[in-house]
């Protein structure tokens, strides 16, 4: 049963190399969203170490450079793709793991417990709440659900079915849109409680960045317009200004919050509000 790894690479030579040493030989492409020629050197050296495959071109965001590794796979035979981050730590009992999962549910979403590099928990099984206009990862999940894009297991033939991840989003909520598919296509978001994957985050040091506040507002009003009636659309345009002050509130610190919250939230949620009335 082959089963295809693809970790979309950002700056991120470094991690994947430390991380995915273990897959050595395996079916993996690294898919090099453009930063540098030094690290699109460095990804092209990394592939050829290990025996991987590397996808090359232009920053296209999270979603979409996954999607030309999960391409790539399937035309190599993989009946089971794997996306996952950079900074995960996944060997190969996880990734056959998370393949016989998918082969026993093939018309699921399969997704590991993530933990941070103390043990504790870190991501899982959220919620999307239609009735409240926002998504929940914590608490007592309900349908429907989500699993984080850190790390997600279909077989080809759901990836295929879904297309992949939808275009548009660049960065977040890709993983929601996809989740939310899947189980409008009859399947459930599955997470293996016993299957714990490291998440060693980066870039959260000192509070989220301009572009999480940005993408994060933007995108949830994106993920409205792609898959909700004009009812559900509405609620969440209504919404949108709480959901700017939750994103806001992530920040450390008052400076932070003007200048990498609530100015490009601001911007995040006019573009959003755009994009559901258009």
């Amino acid at each position: 049963m082959p089963v295809g790894v693809v970790v979309v690479n950002y700056a991120s030579s470094q991690l994947i190399a430390r991380n995915f040493a273990g897959l050595s030989g395996h079916p993996l492409v690294i898919v090099d969203n453009f930063s540098s020629d030094a690290e699109r050197d460095a990804c092209l050296r990394l592939a050829a170490d290990h025996g991987w495959f590397c996808e090359v071109g232009p920053n296209v965001g999270y979603g979409e450079g996954a999607n030309r590794g999960l391409r790539r796979l399937a035309e190599a035979g993989c009946e089971t793709l794997i996306v996952a981050n950079p900074d995960l730590e996944l060997g190969v009992d996880q990734v056959a793991a998370l393949a016989a999962a998918a082969a026993a549910h093939p018309d699921d979403l399969i997704g590991p417990m993530l933990v941070n590099p103390d043990g504790s928990g870190w991501g899982g099984l959220g919620s999307i709440a239609l009735d409240e206009g926002r998504i929940y990862s914590r608490g007592e999940p309900r349908p429907p659900y989500w699993l984080s894009g850190a790390c997600v297991a279909a077989s080809t033939a759901l990836w295929q079915r879904l297309g992949g991840f939808a275009e548009g989003y660049f960065m977040y909520w890709e993983d929601v849109d996809l989740s939310y598919r899947v189980q409008q296509l009859g399947g459930t978001c599955r997470q293996l409680g016993d299957l714990r994957v490291r998440h060693d985050v980066g870039g959260t040091q000192g509070g989220k960045s301009a572009l999480y506040s940005y993408y994060n507002t933007r995108n949830r009003l994106v993920f409205a317009a792609k898959n909700l009636t004009a009812d559900q659309q509405r609620l969440w345009r209504r919404t949108s200004w709480a959901e700017l002050r939750r994103v806001v509130s992530r920040q450390p610190n008052r400076r932070a919050k003007l200048t990498r919250g609530l100015w490009p939230a601001l911007r995040g949620t006019l573009a959003g509000r755009r994009q559901v009335l258009r």
